[in-house]
């Protein structure tokens, strides 16, 4: 596991508190731990660009912005179609299926967009509210954040789009990267890519699924 202690810096457990507080408003799934180690990870390599892949309510994405506003550099772009179609799009298992079906996506993104400007981080945050697919390319990316549709098509075309866009030296992040659907793991082929073509740094266990980090070459 990284120790991710080591980059702590001054005030550091106050942002992190602050942080949370946010995360308890919003909709979407990132643990405290989660948070607390991208937190560390901007405040020590002081990125200019962040791209998150599956933003929802912004539960991830939302300390990350606020951890580049304690740098006063750097922007995050959250792209996220918000729609019922792309959250469905290669899902195979029906109560997942049936959650994204039912879930009313404009009103999350209007939550969000509410959320941004009451927690004034709106200079931090630009969202692009597009499919993965047909978003415009974003270059010279510090840390990529890929946590959309985990289907096989969409997470492999997550990986081979947007890991190219990656500065040498920058990082991935890849969530759930052991999901299992009807007994087979839709993303096995993204992380595979990801093996053959980047650095595996670190992985993370928590209540039993796991997401990692590598580092582009």
């Amino acid at each position: 596991m990284l120790p991710h202690a080591e980059y702590a810096i001054p005030h550091h457990d106050a942002i992190k508190d602050q942080a949370v507080a946010y995360m308890k408003e919003l909709h979407g799934w990132c643990s405290e731990e989660k948070a607390s180690i991208l937190i560390d990870l901007i405040l020590k390599m002081r990125p200019q660009v962040i791209v998150e892949i599956g933003v929802f309510g912004g539960k991830s994405l939302v300390p990350m912005a606020y951890a580049l506003k304690a740098n006063k550099t750097g922007k995050i772009y959250g792209i996220d179609p918000w729609s019922t179609e792309a959250s469905v799009e290669g899902i195979m298992k029906d109560d997942i299926l049936h959650f994204w079906s039912w879930i009313d996506h404009e009103s999350i993104l209007q939550d969000l967009k509410g959320k941004i400007e009451e927690f004034a981080l709106s200079d931090q945050i630009e969202l692009i509210r597009s499919t993965s697919e047909d978003a415009g390319l974003i270059q010279d990316i510090d840390i990529l954040h890929i946590d959309g549709n985990h289907s096989d098509a969409a997470s492999y075309l997550d990986a081979t789009k947007w890991v190219p866009q990656v500065v040498s030296g920058g990082l991935i992040i890849f969530d759930d990267i052991d999901w299992t659907e009807n007994d087979s793991n839709p993303t096995f082929r993204a992380v595979k890519w990801m093996n053959e073509h980047c650095v595996s740094f670190a992985e993370f266990t928590e209540n039993g699924e796991t997401w990692g980090i590598w580092i582009k070459p």
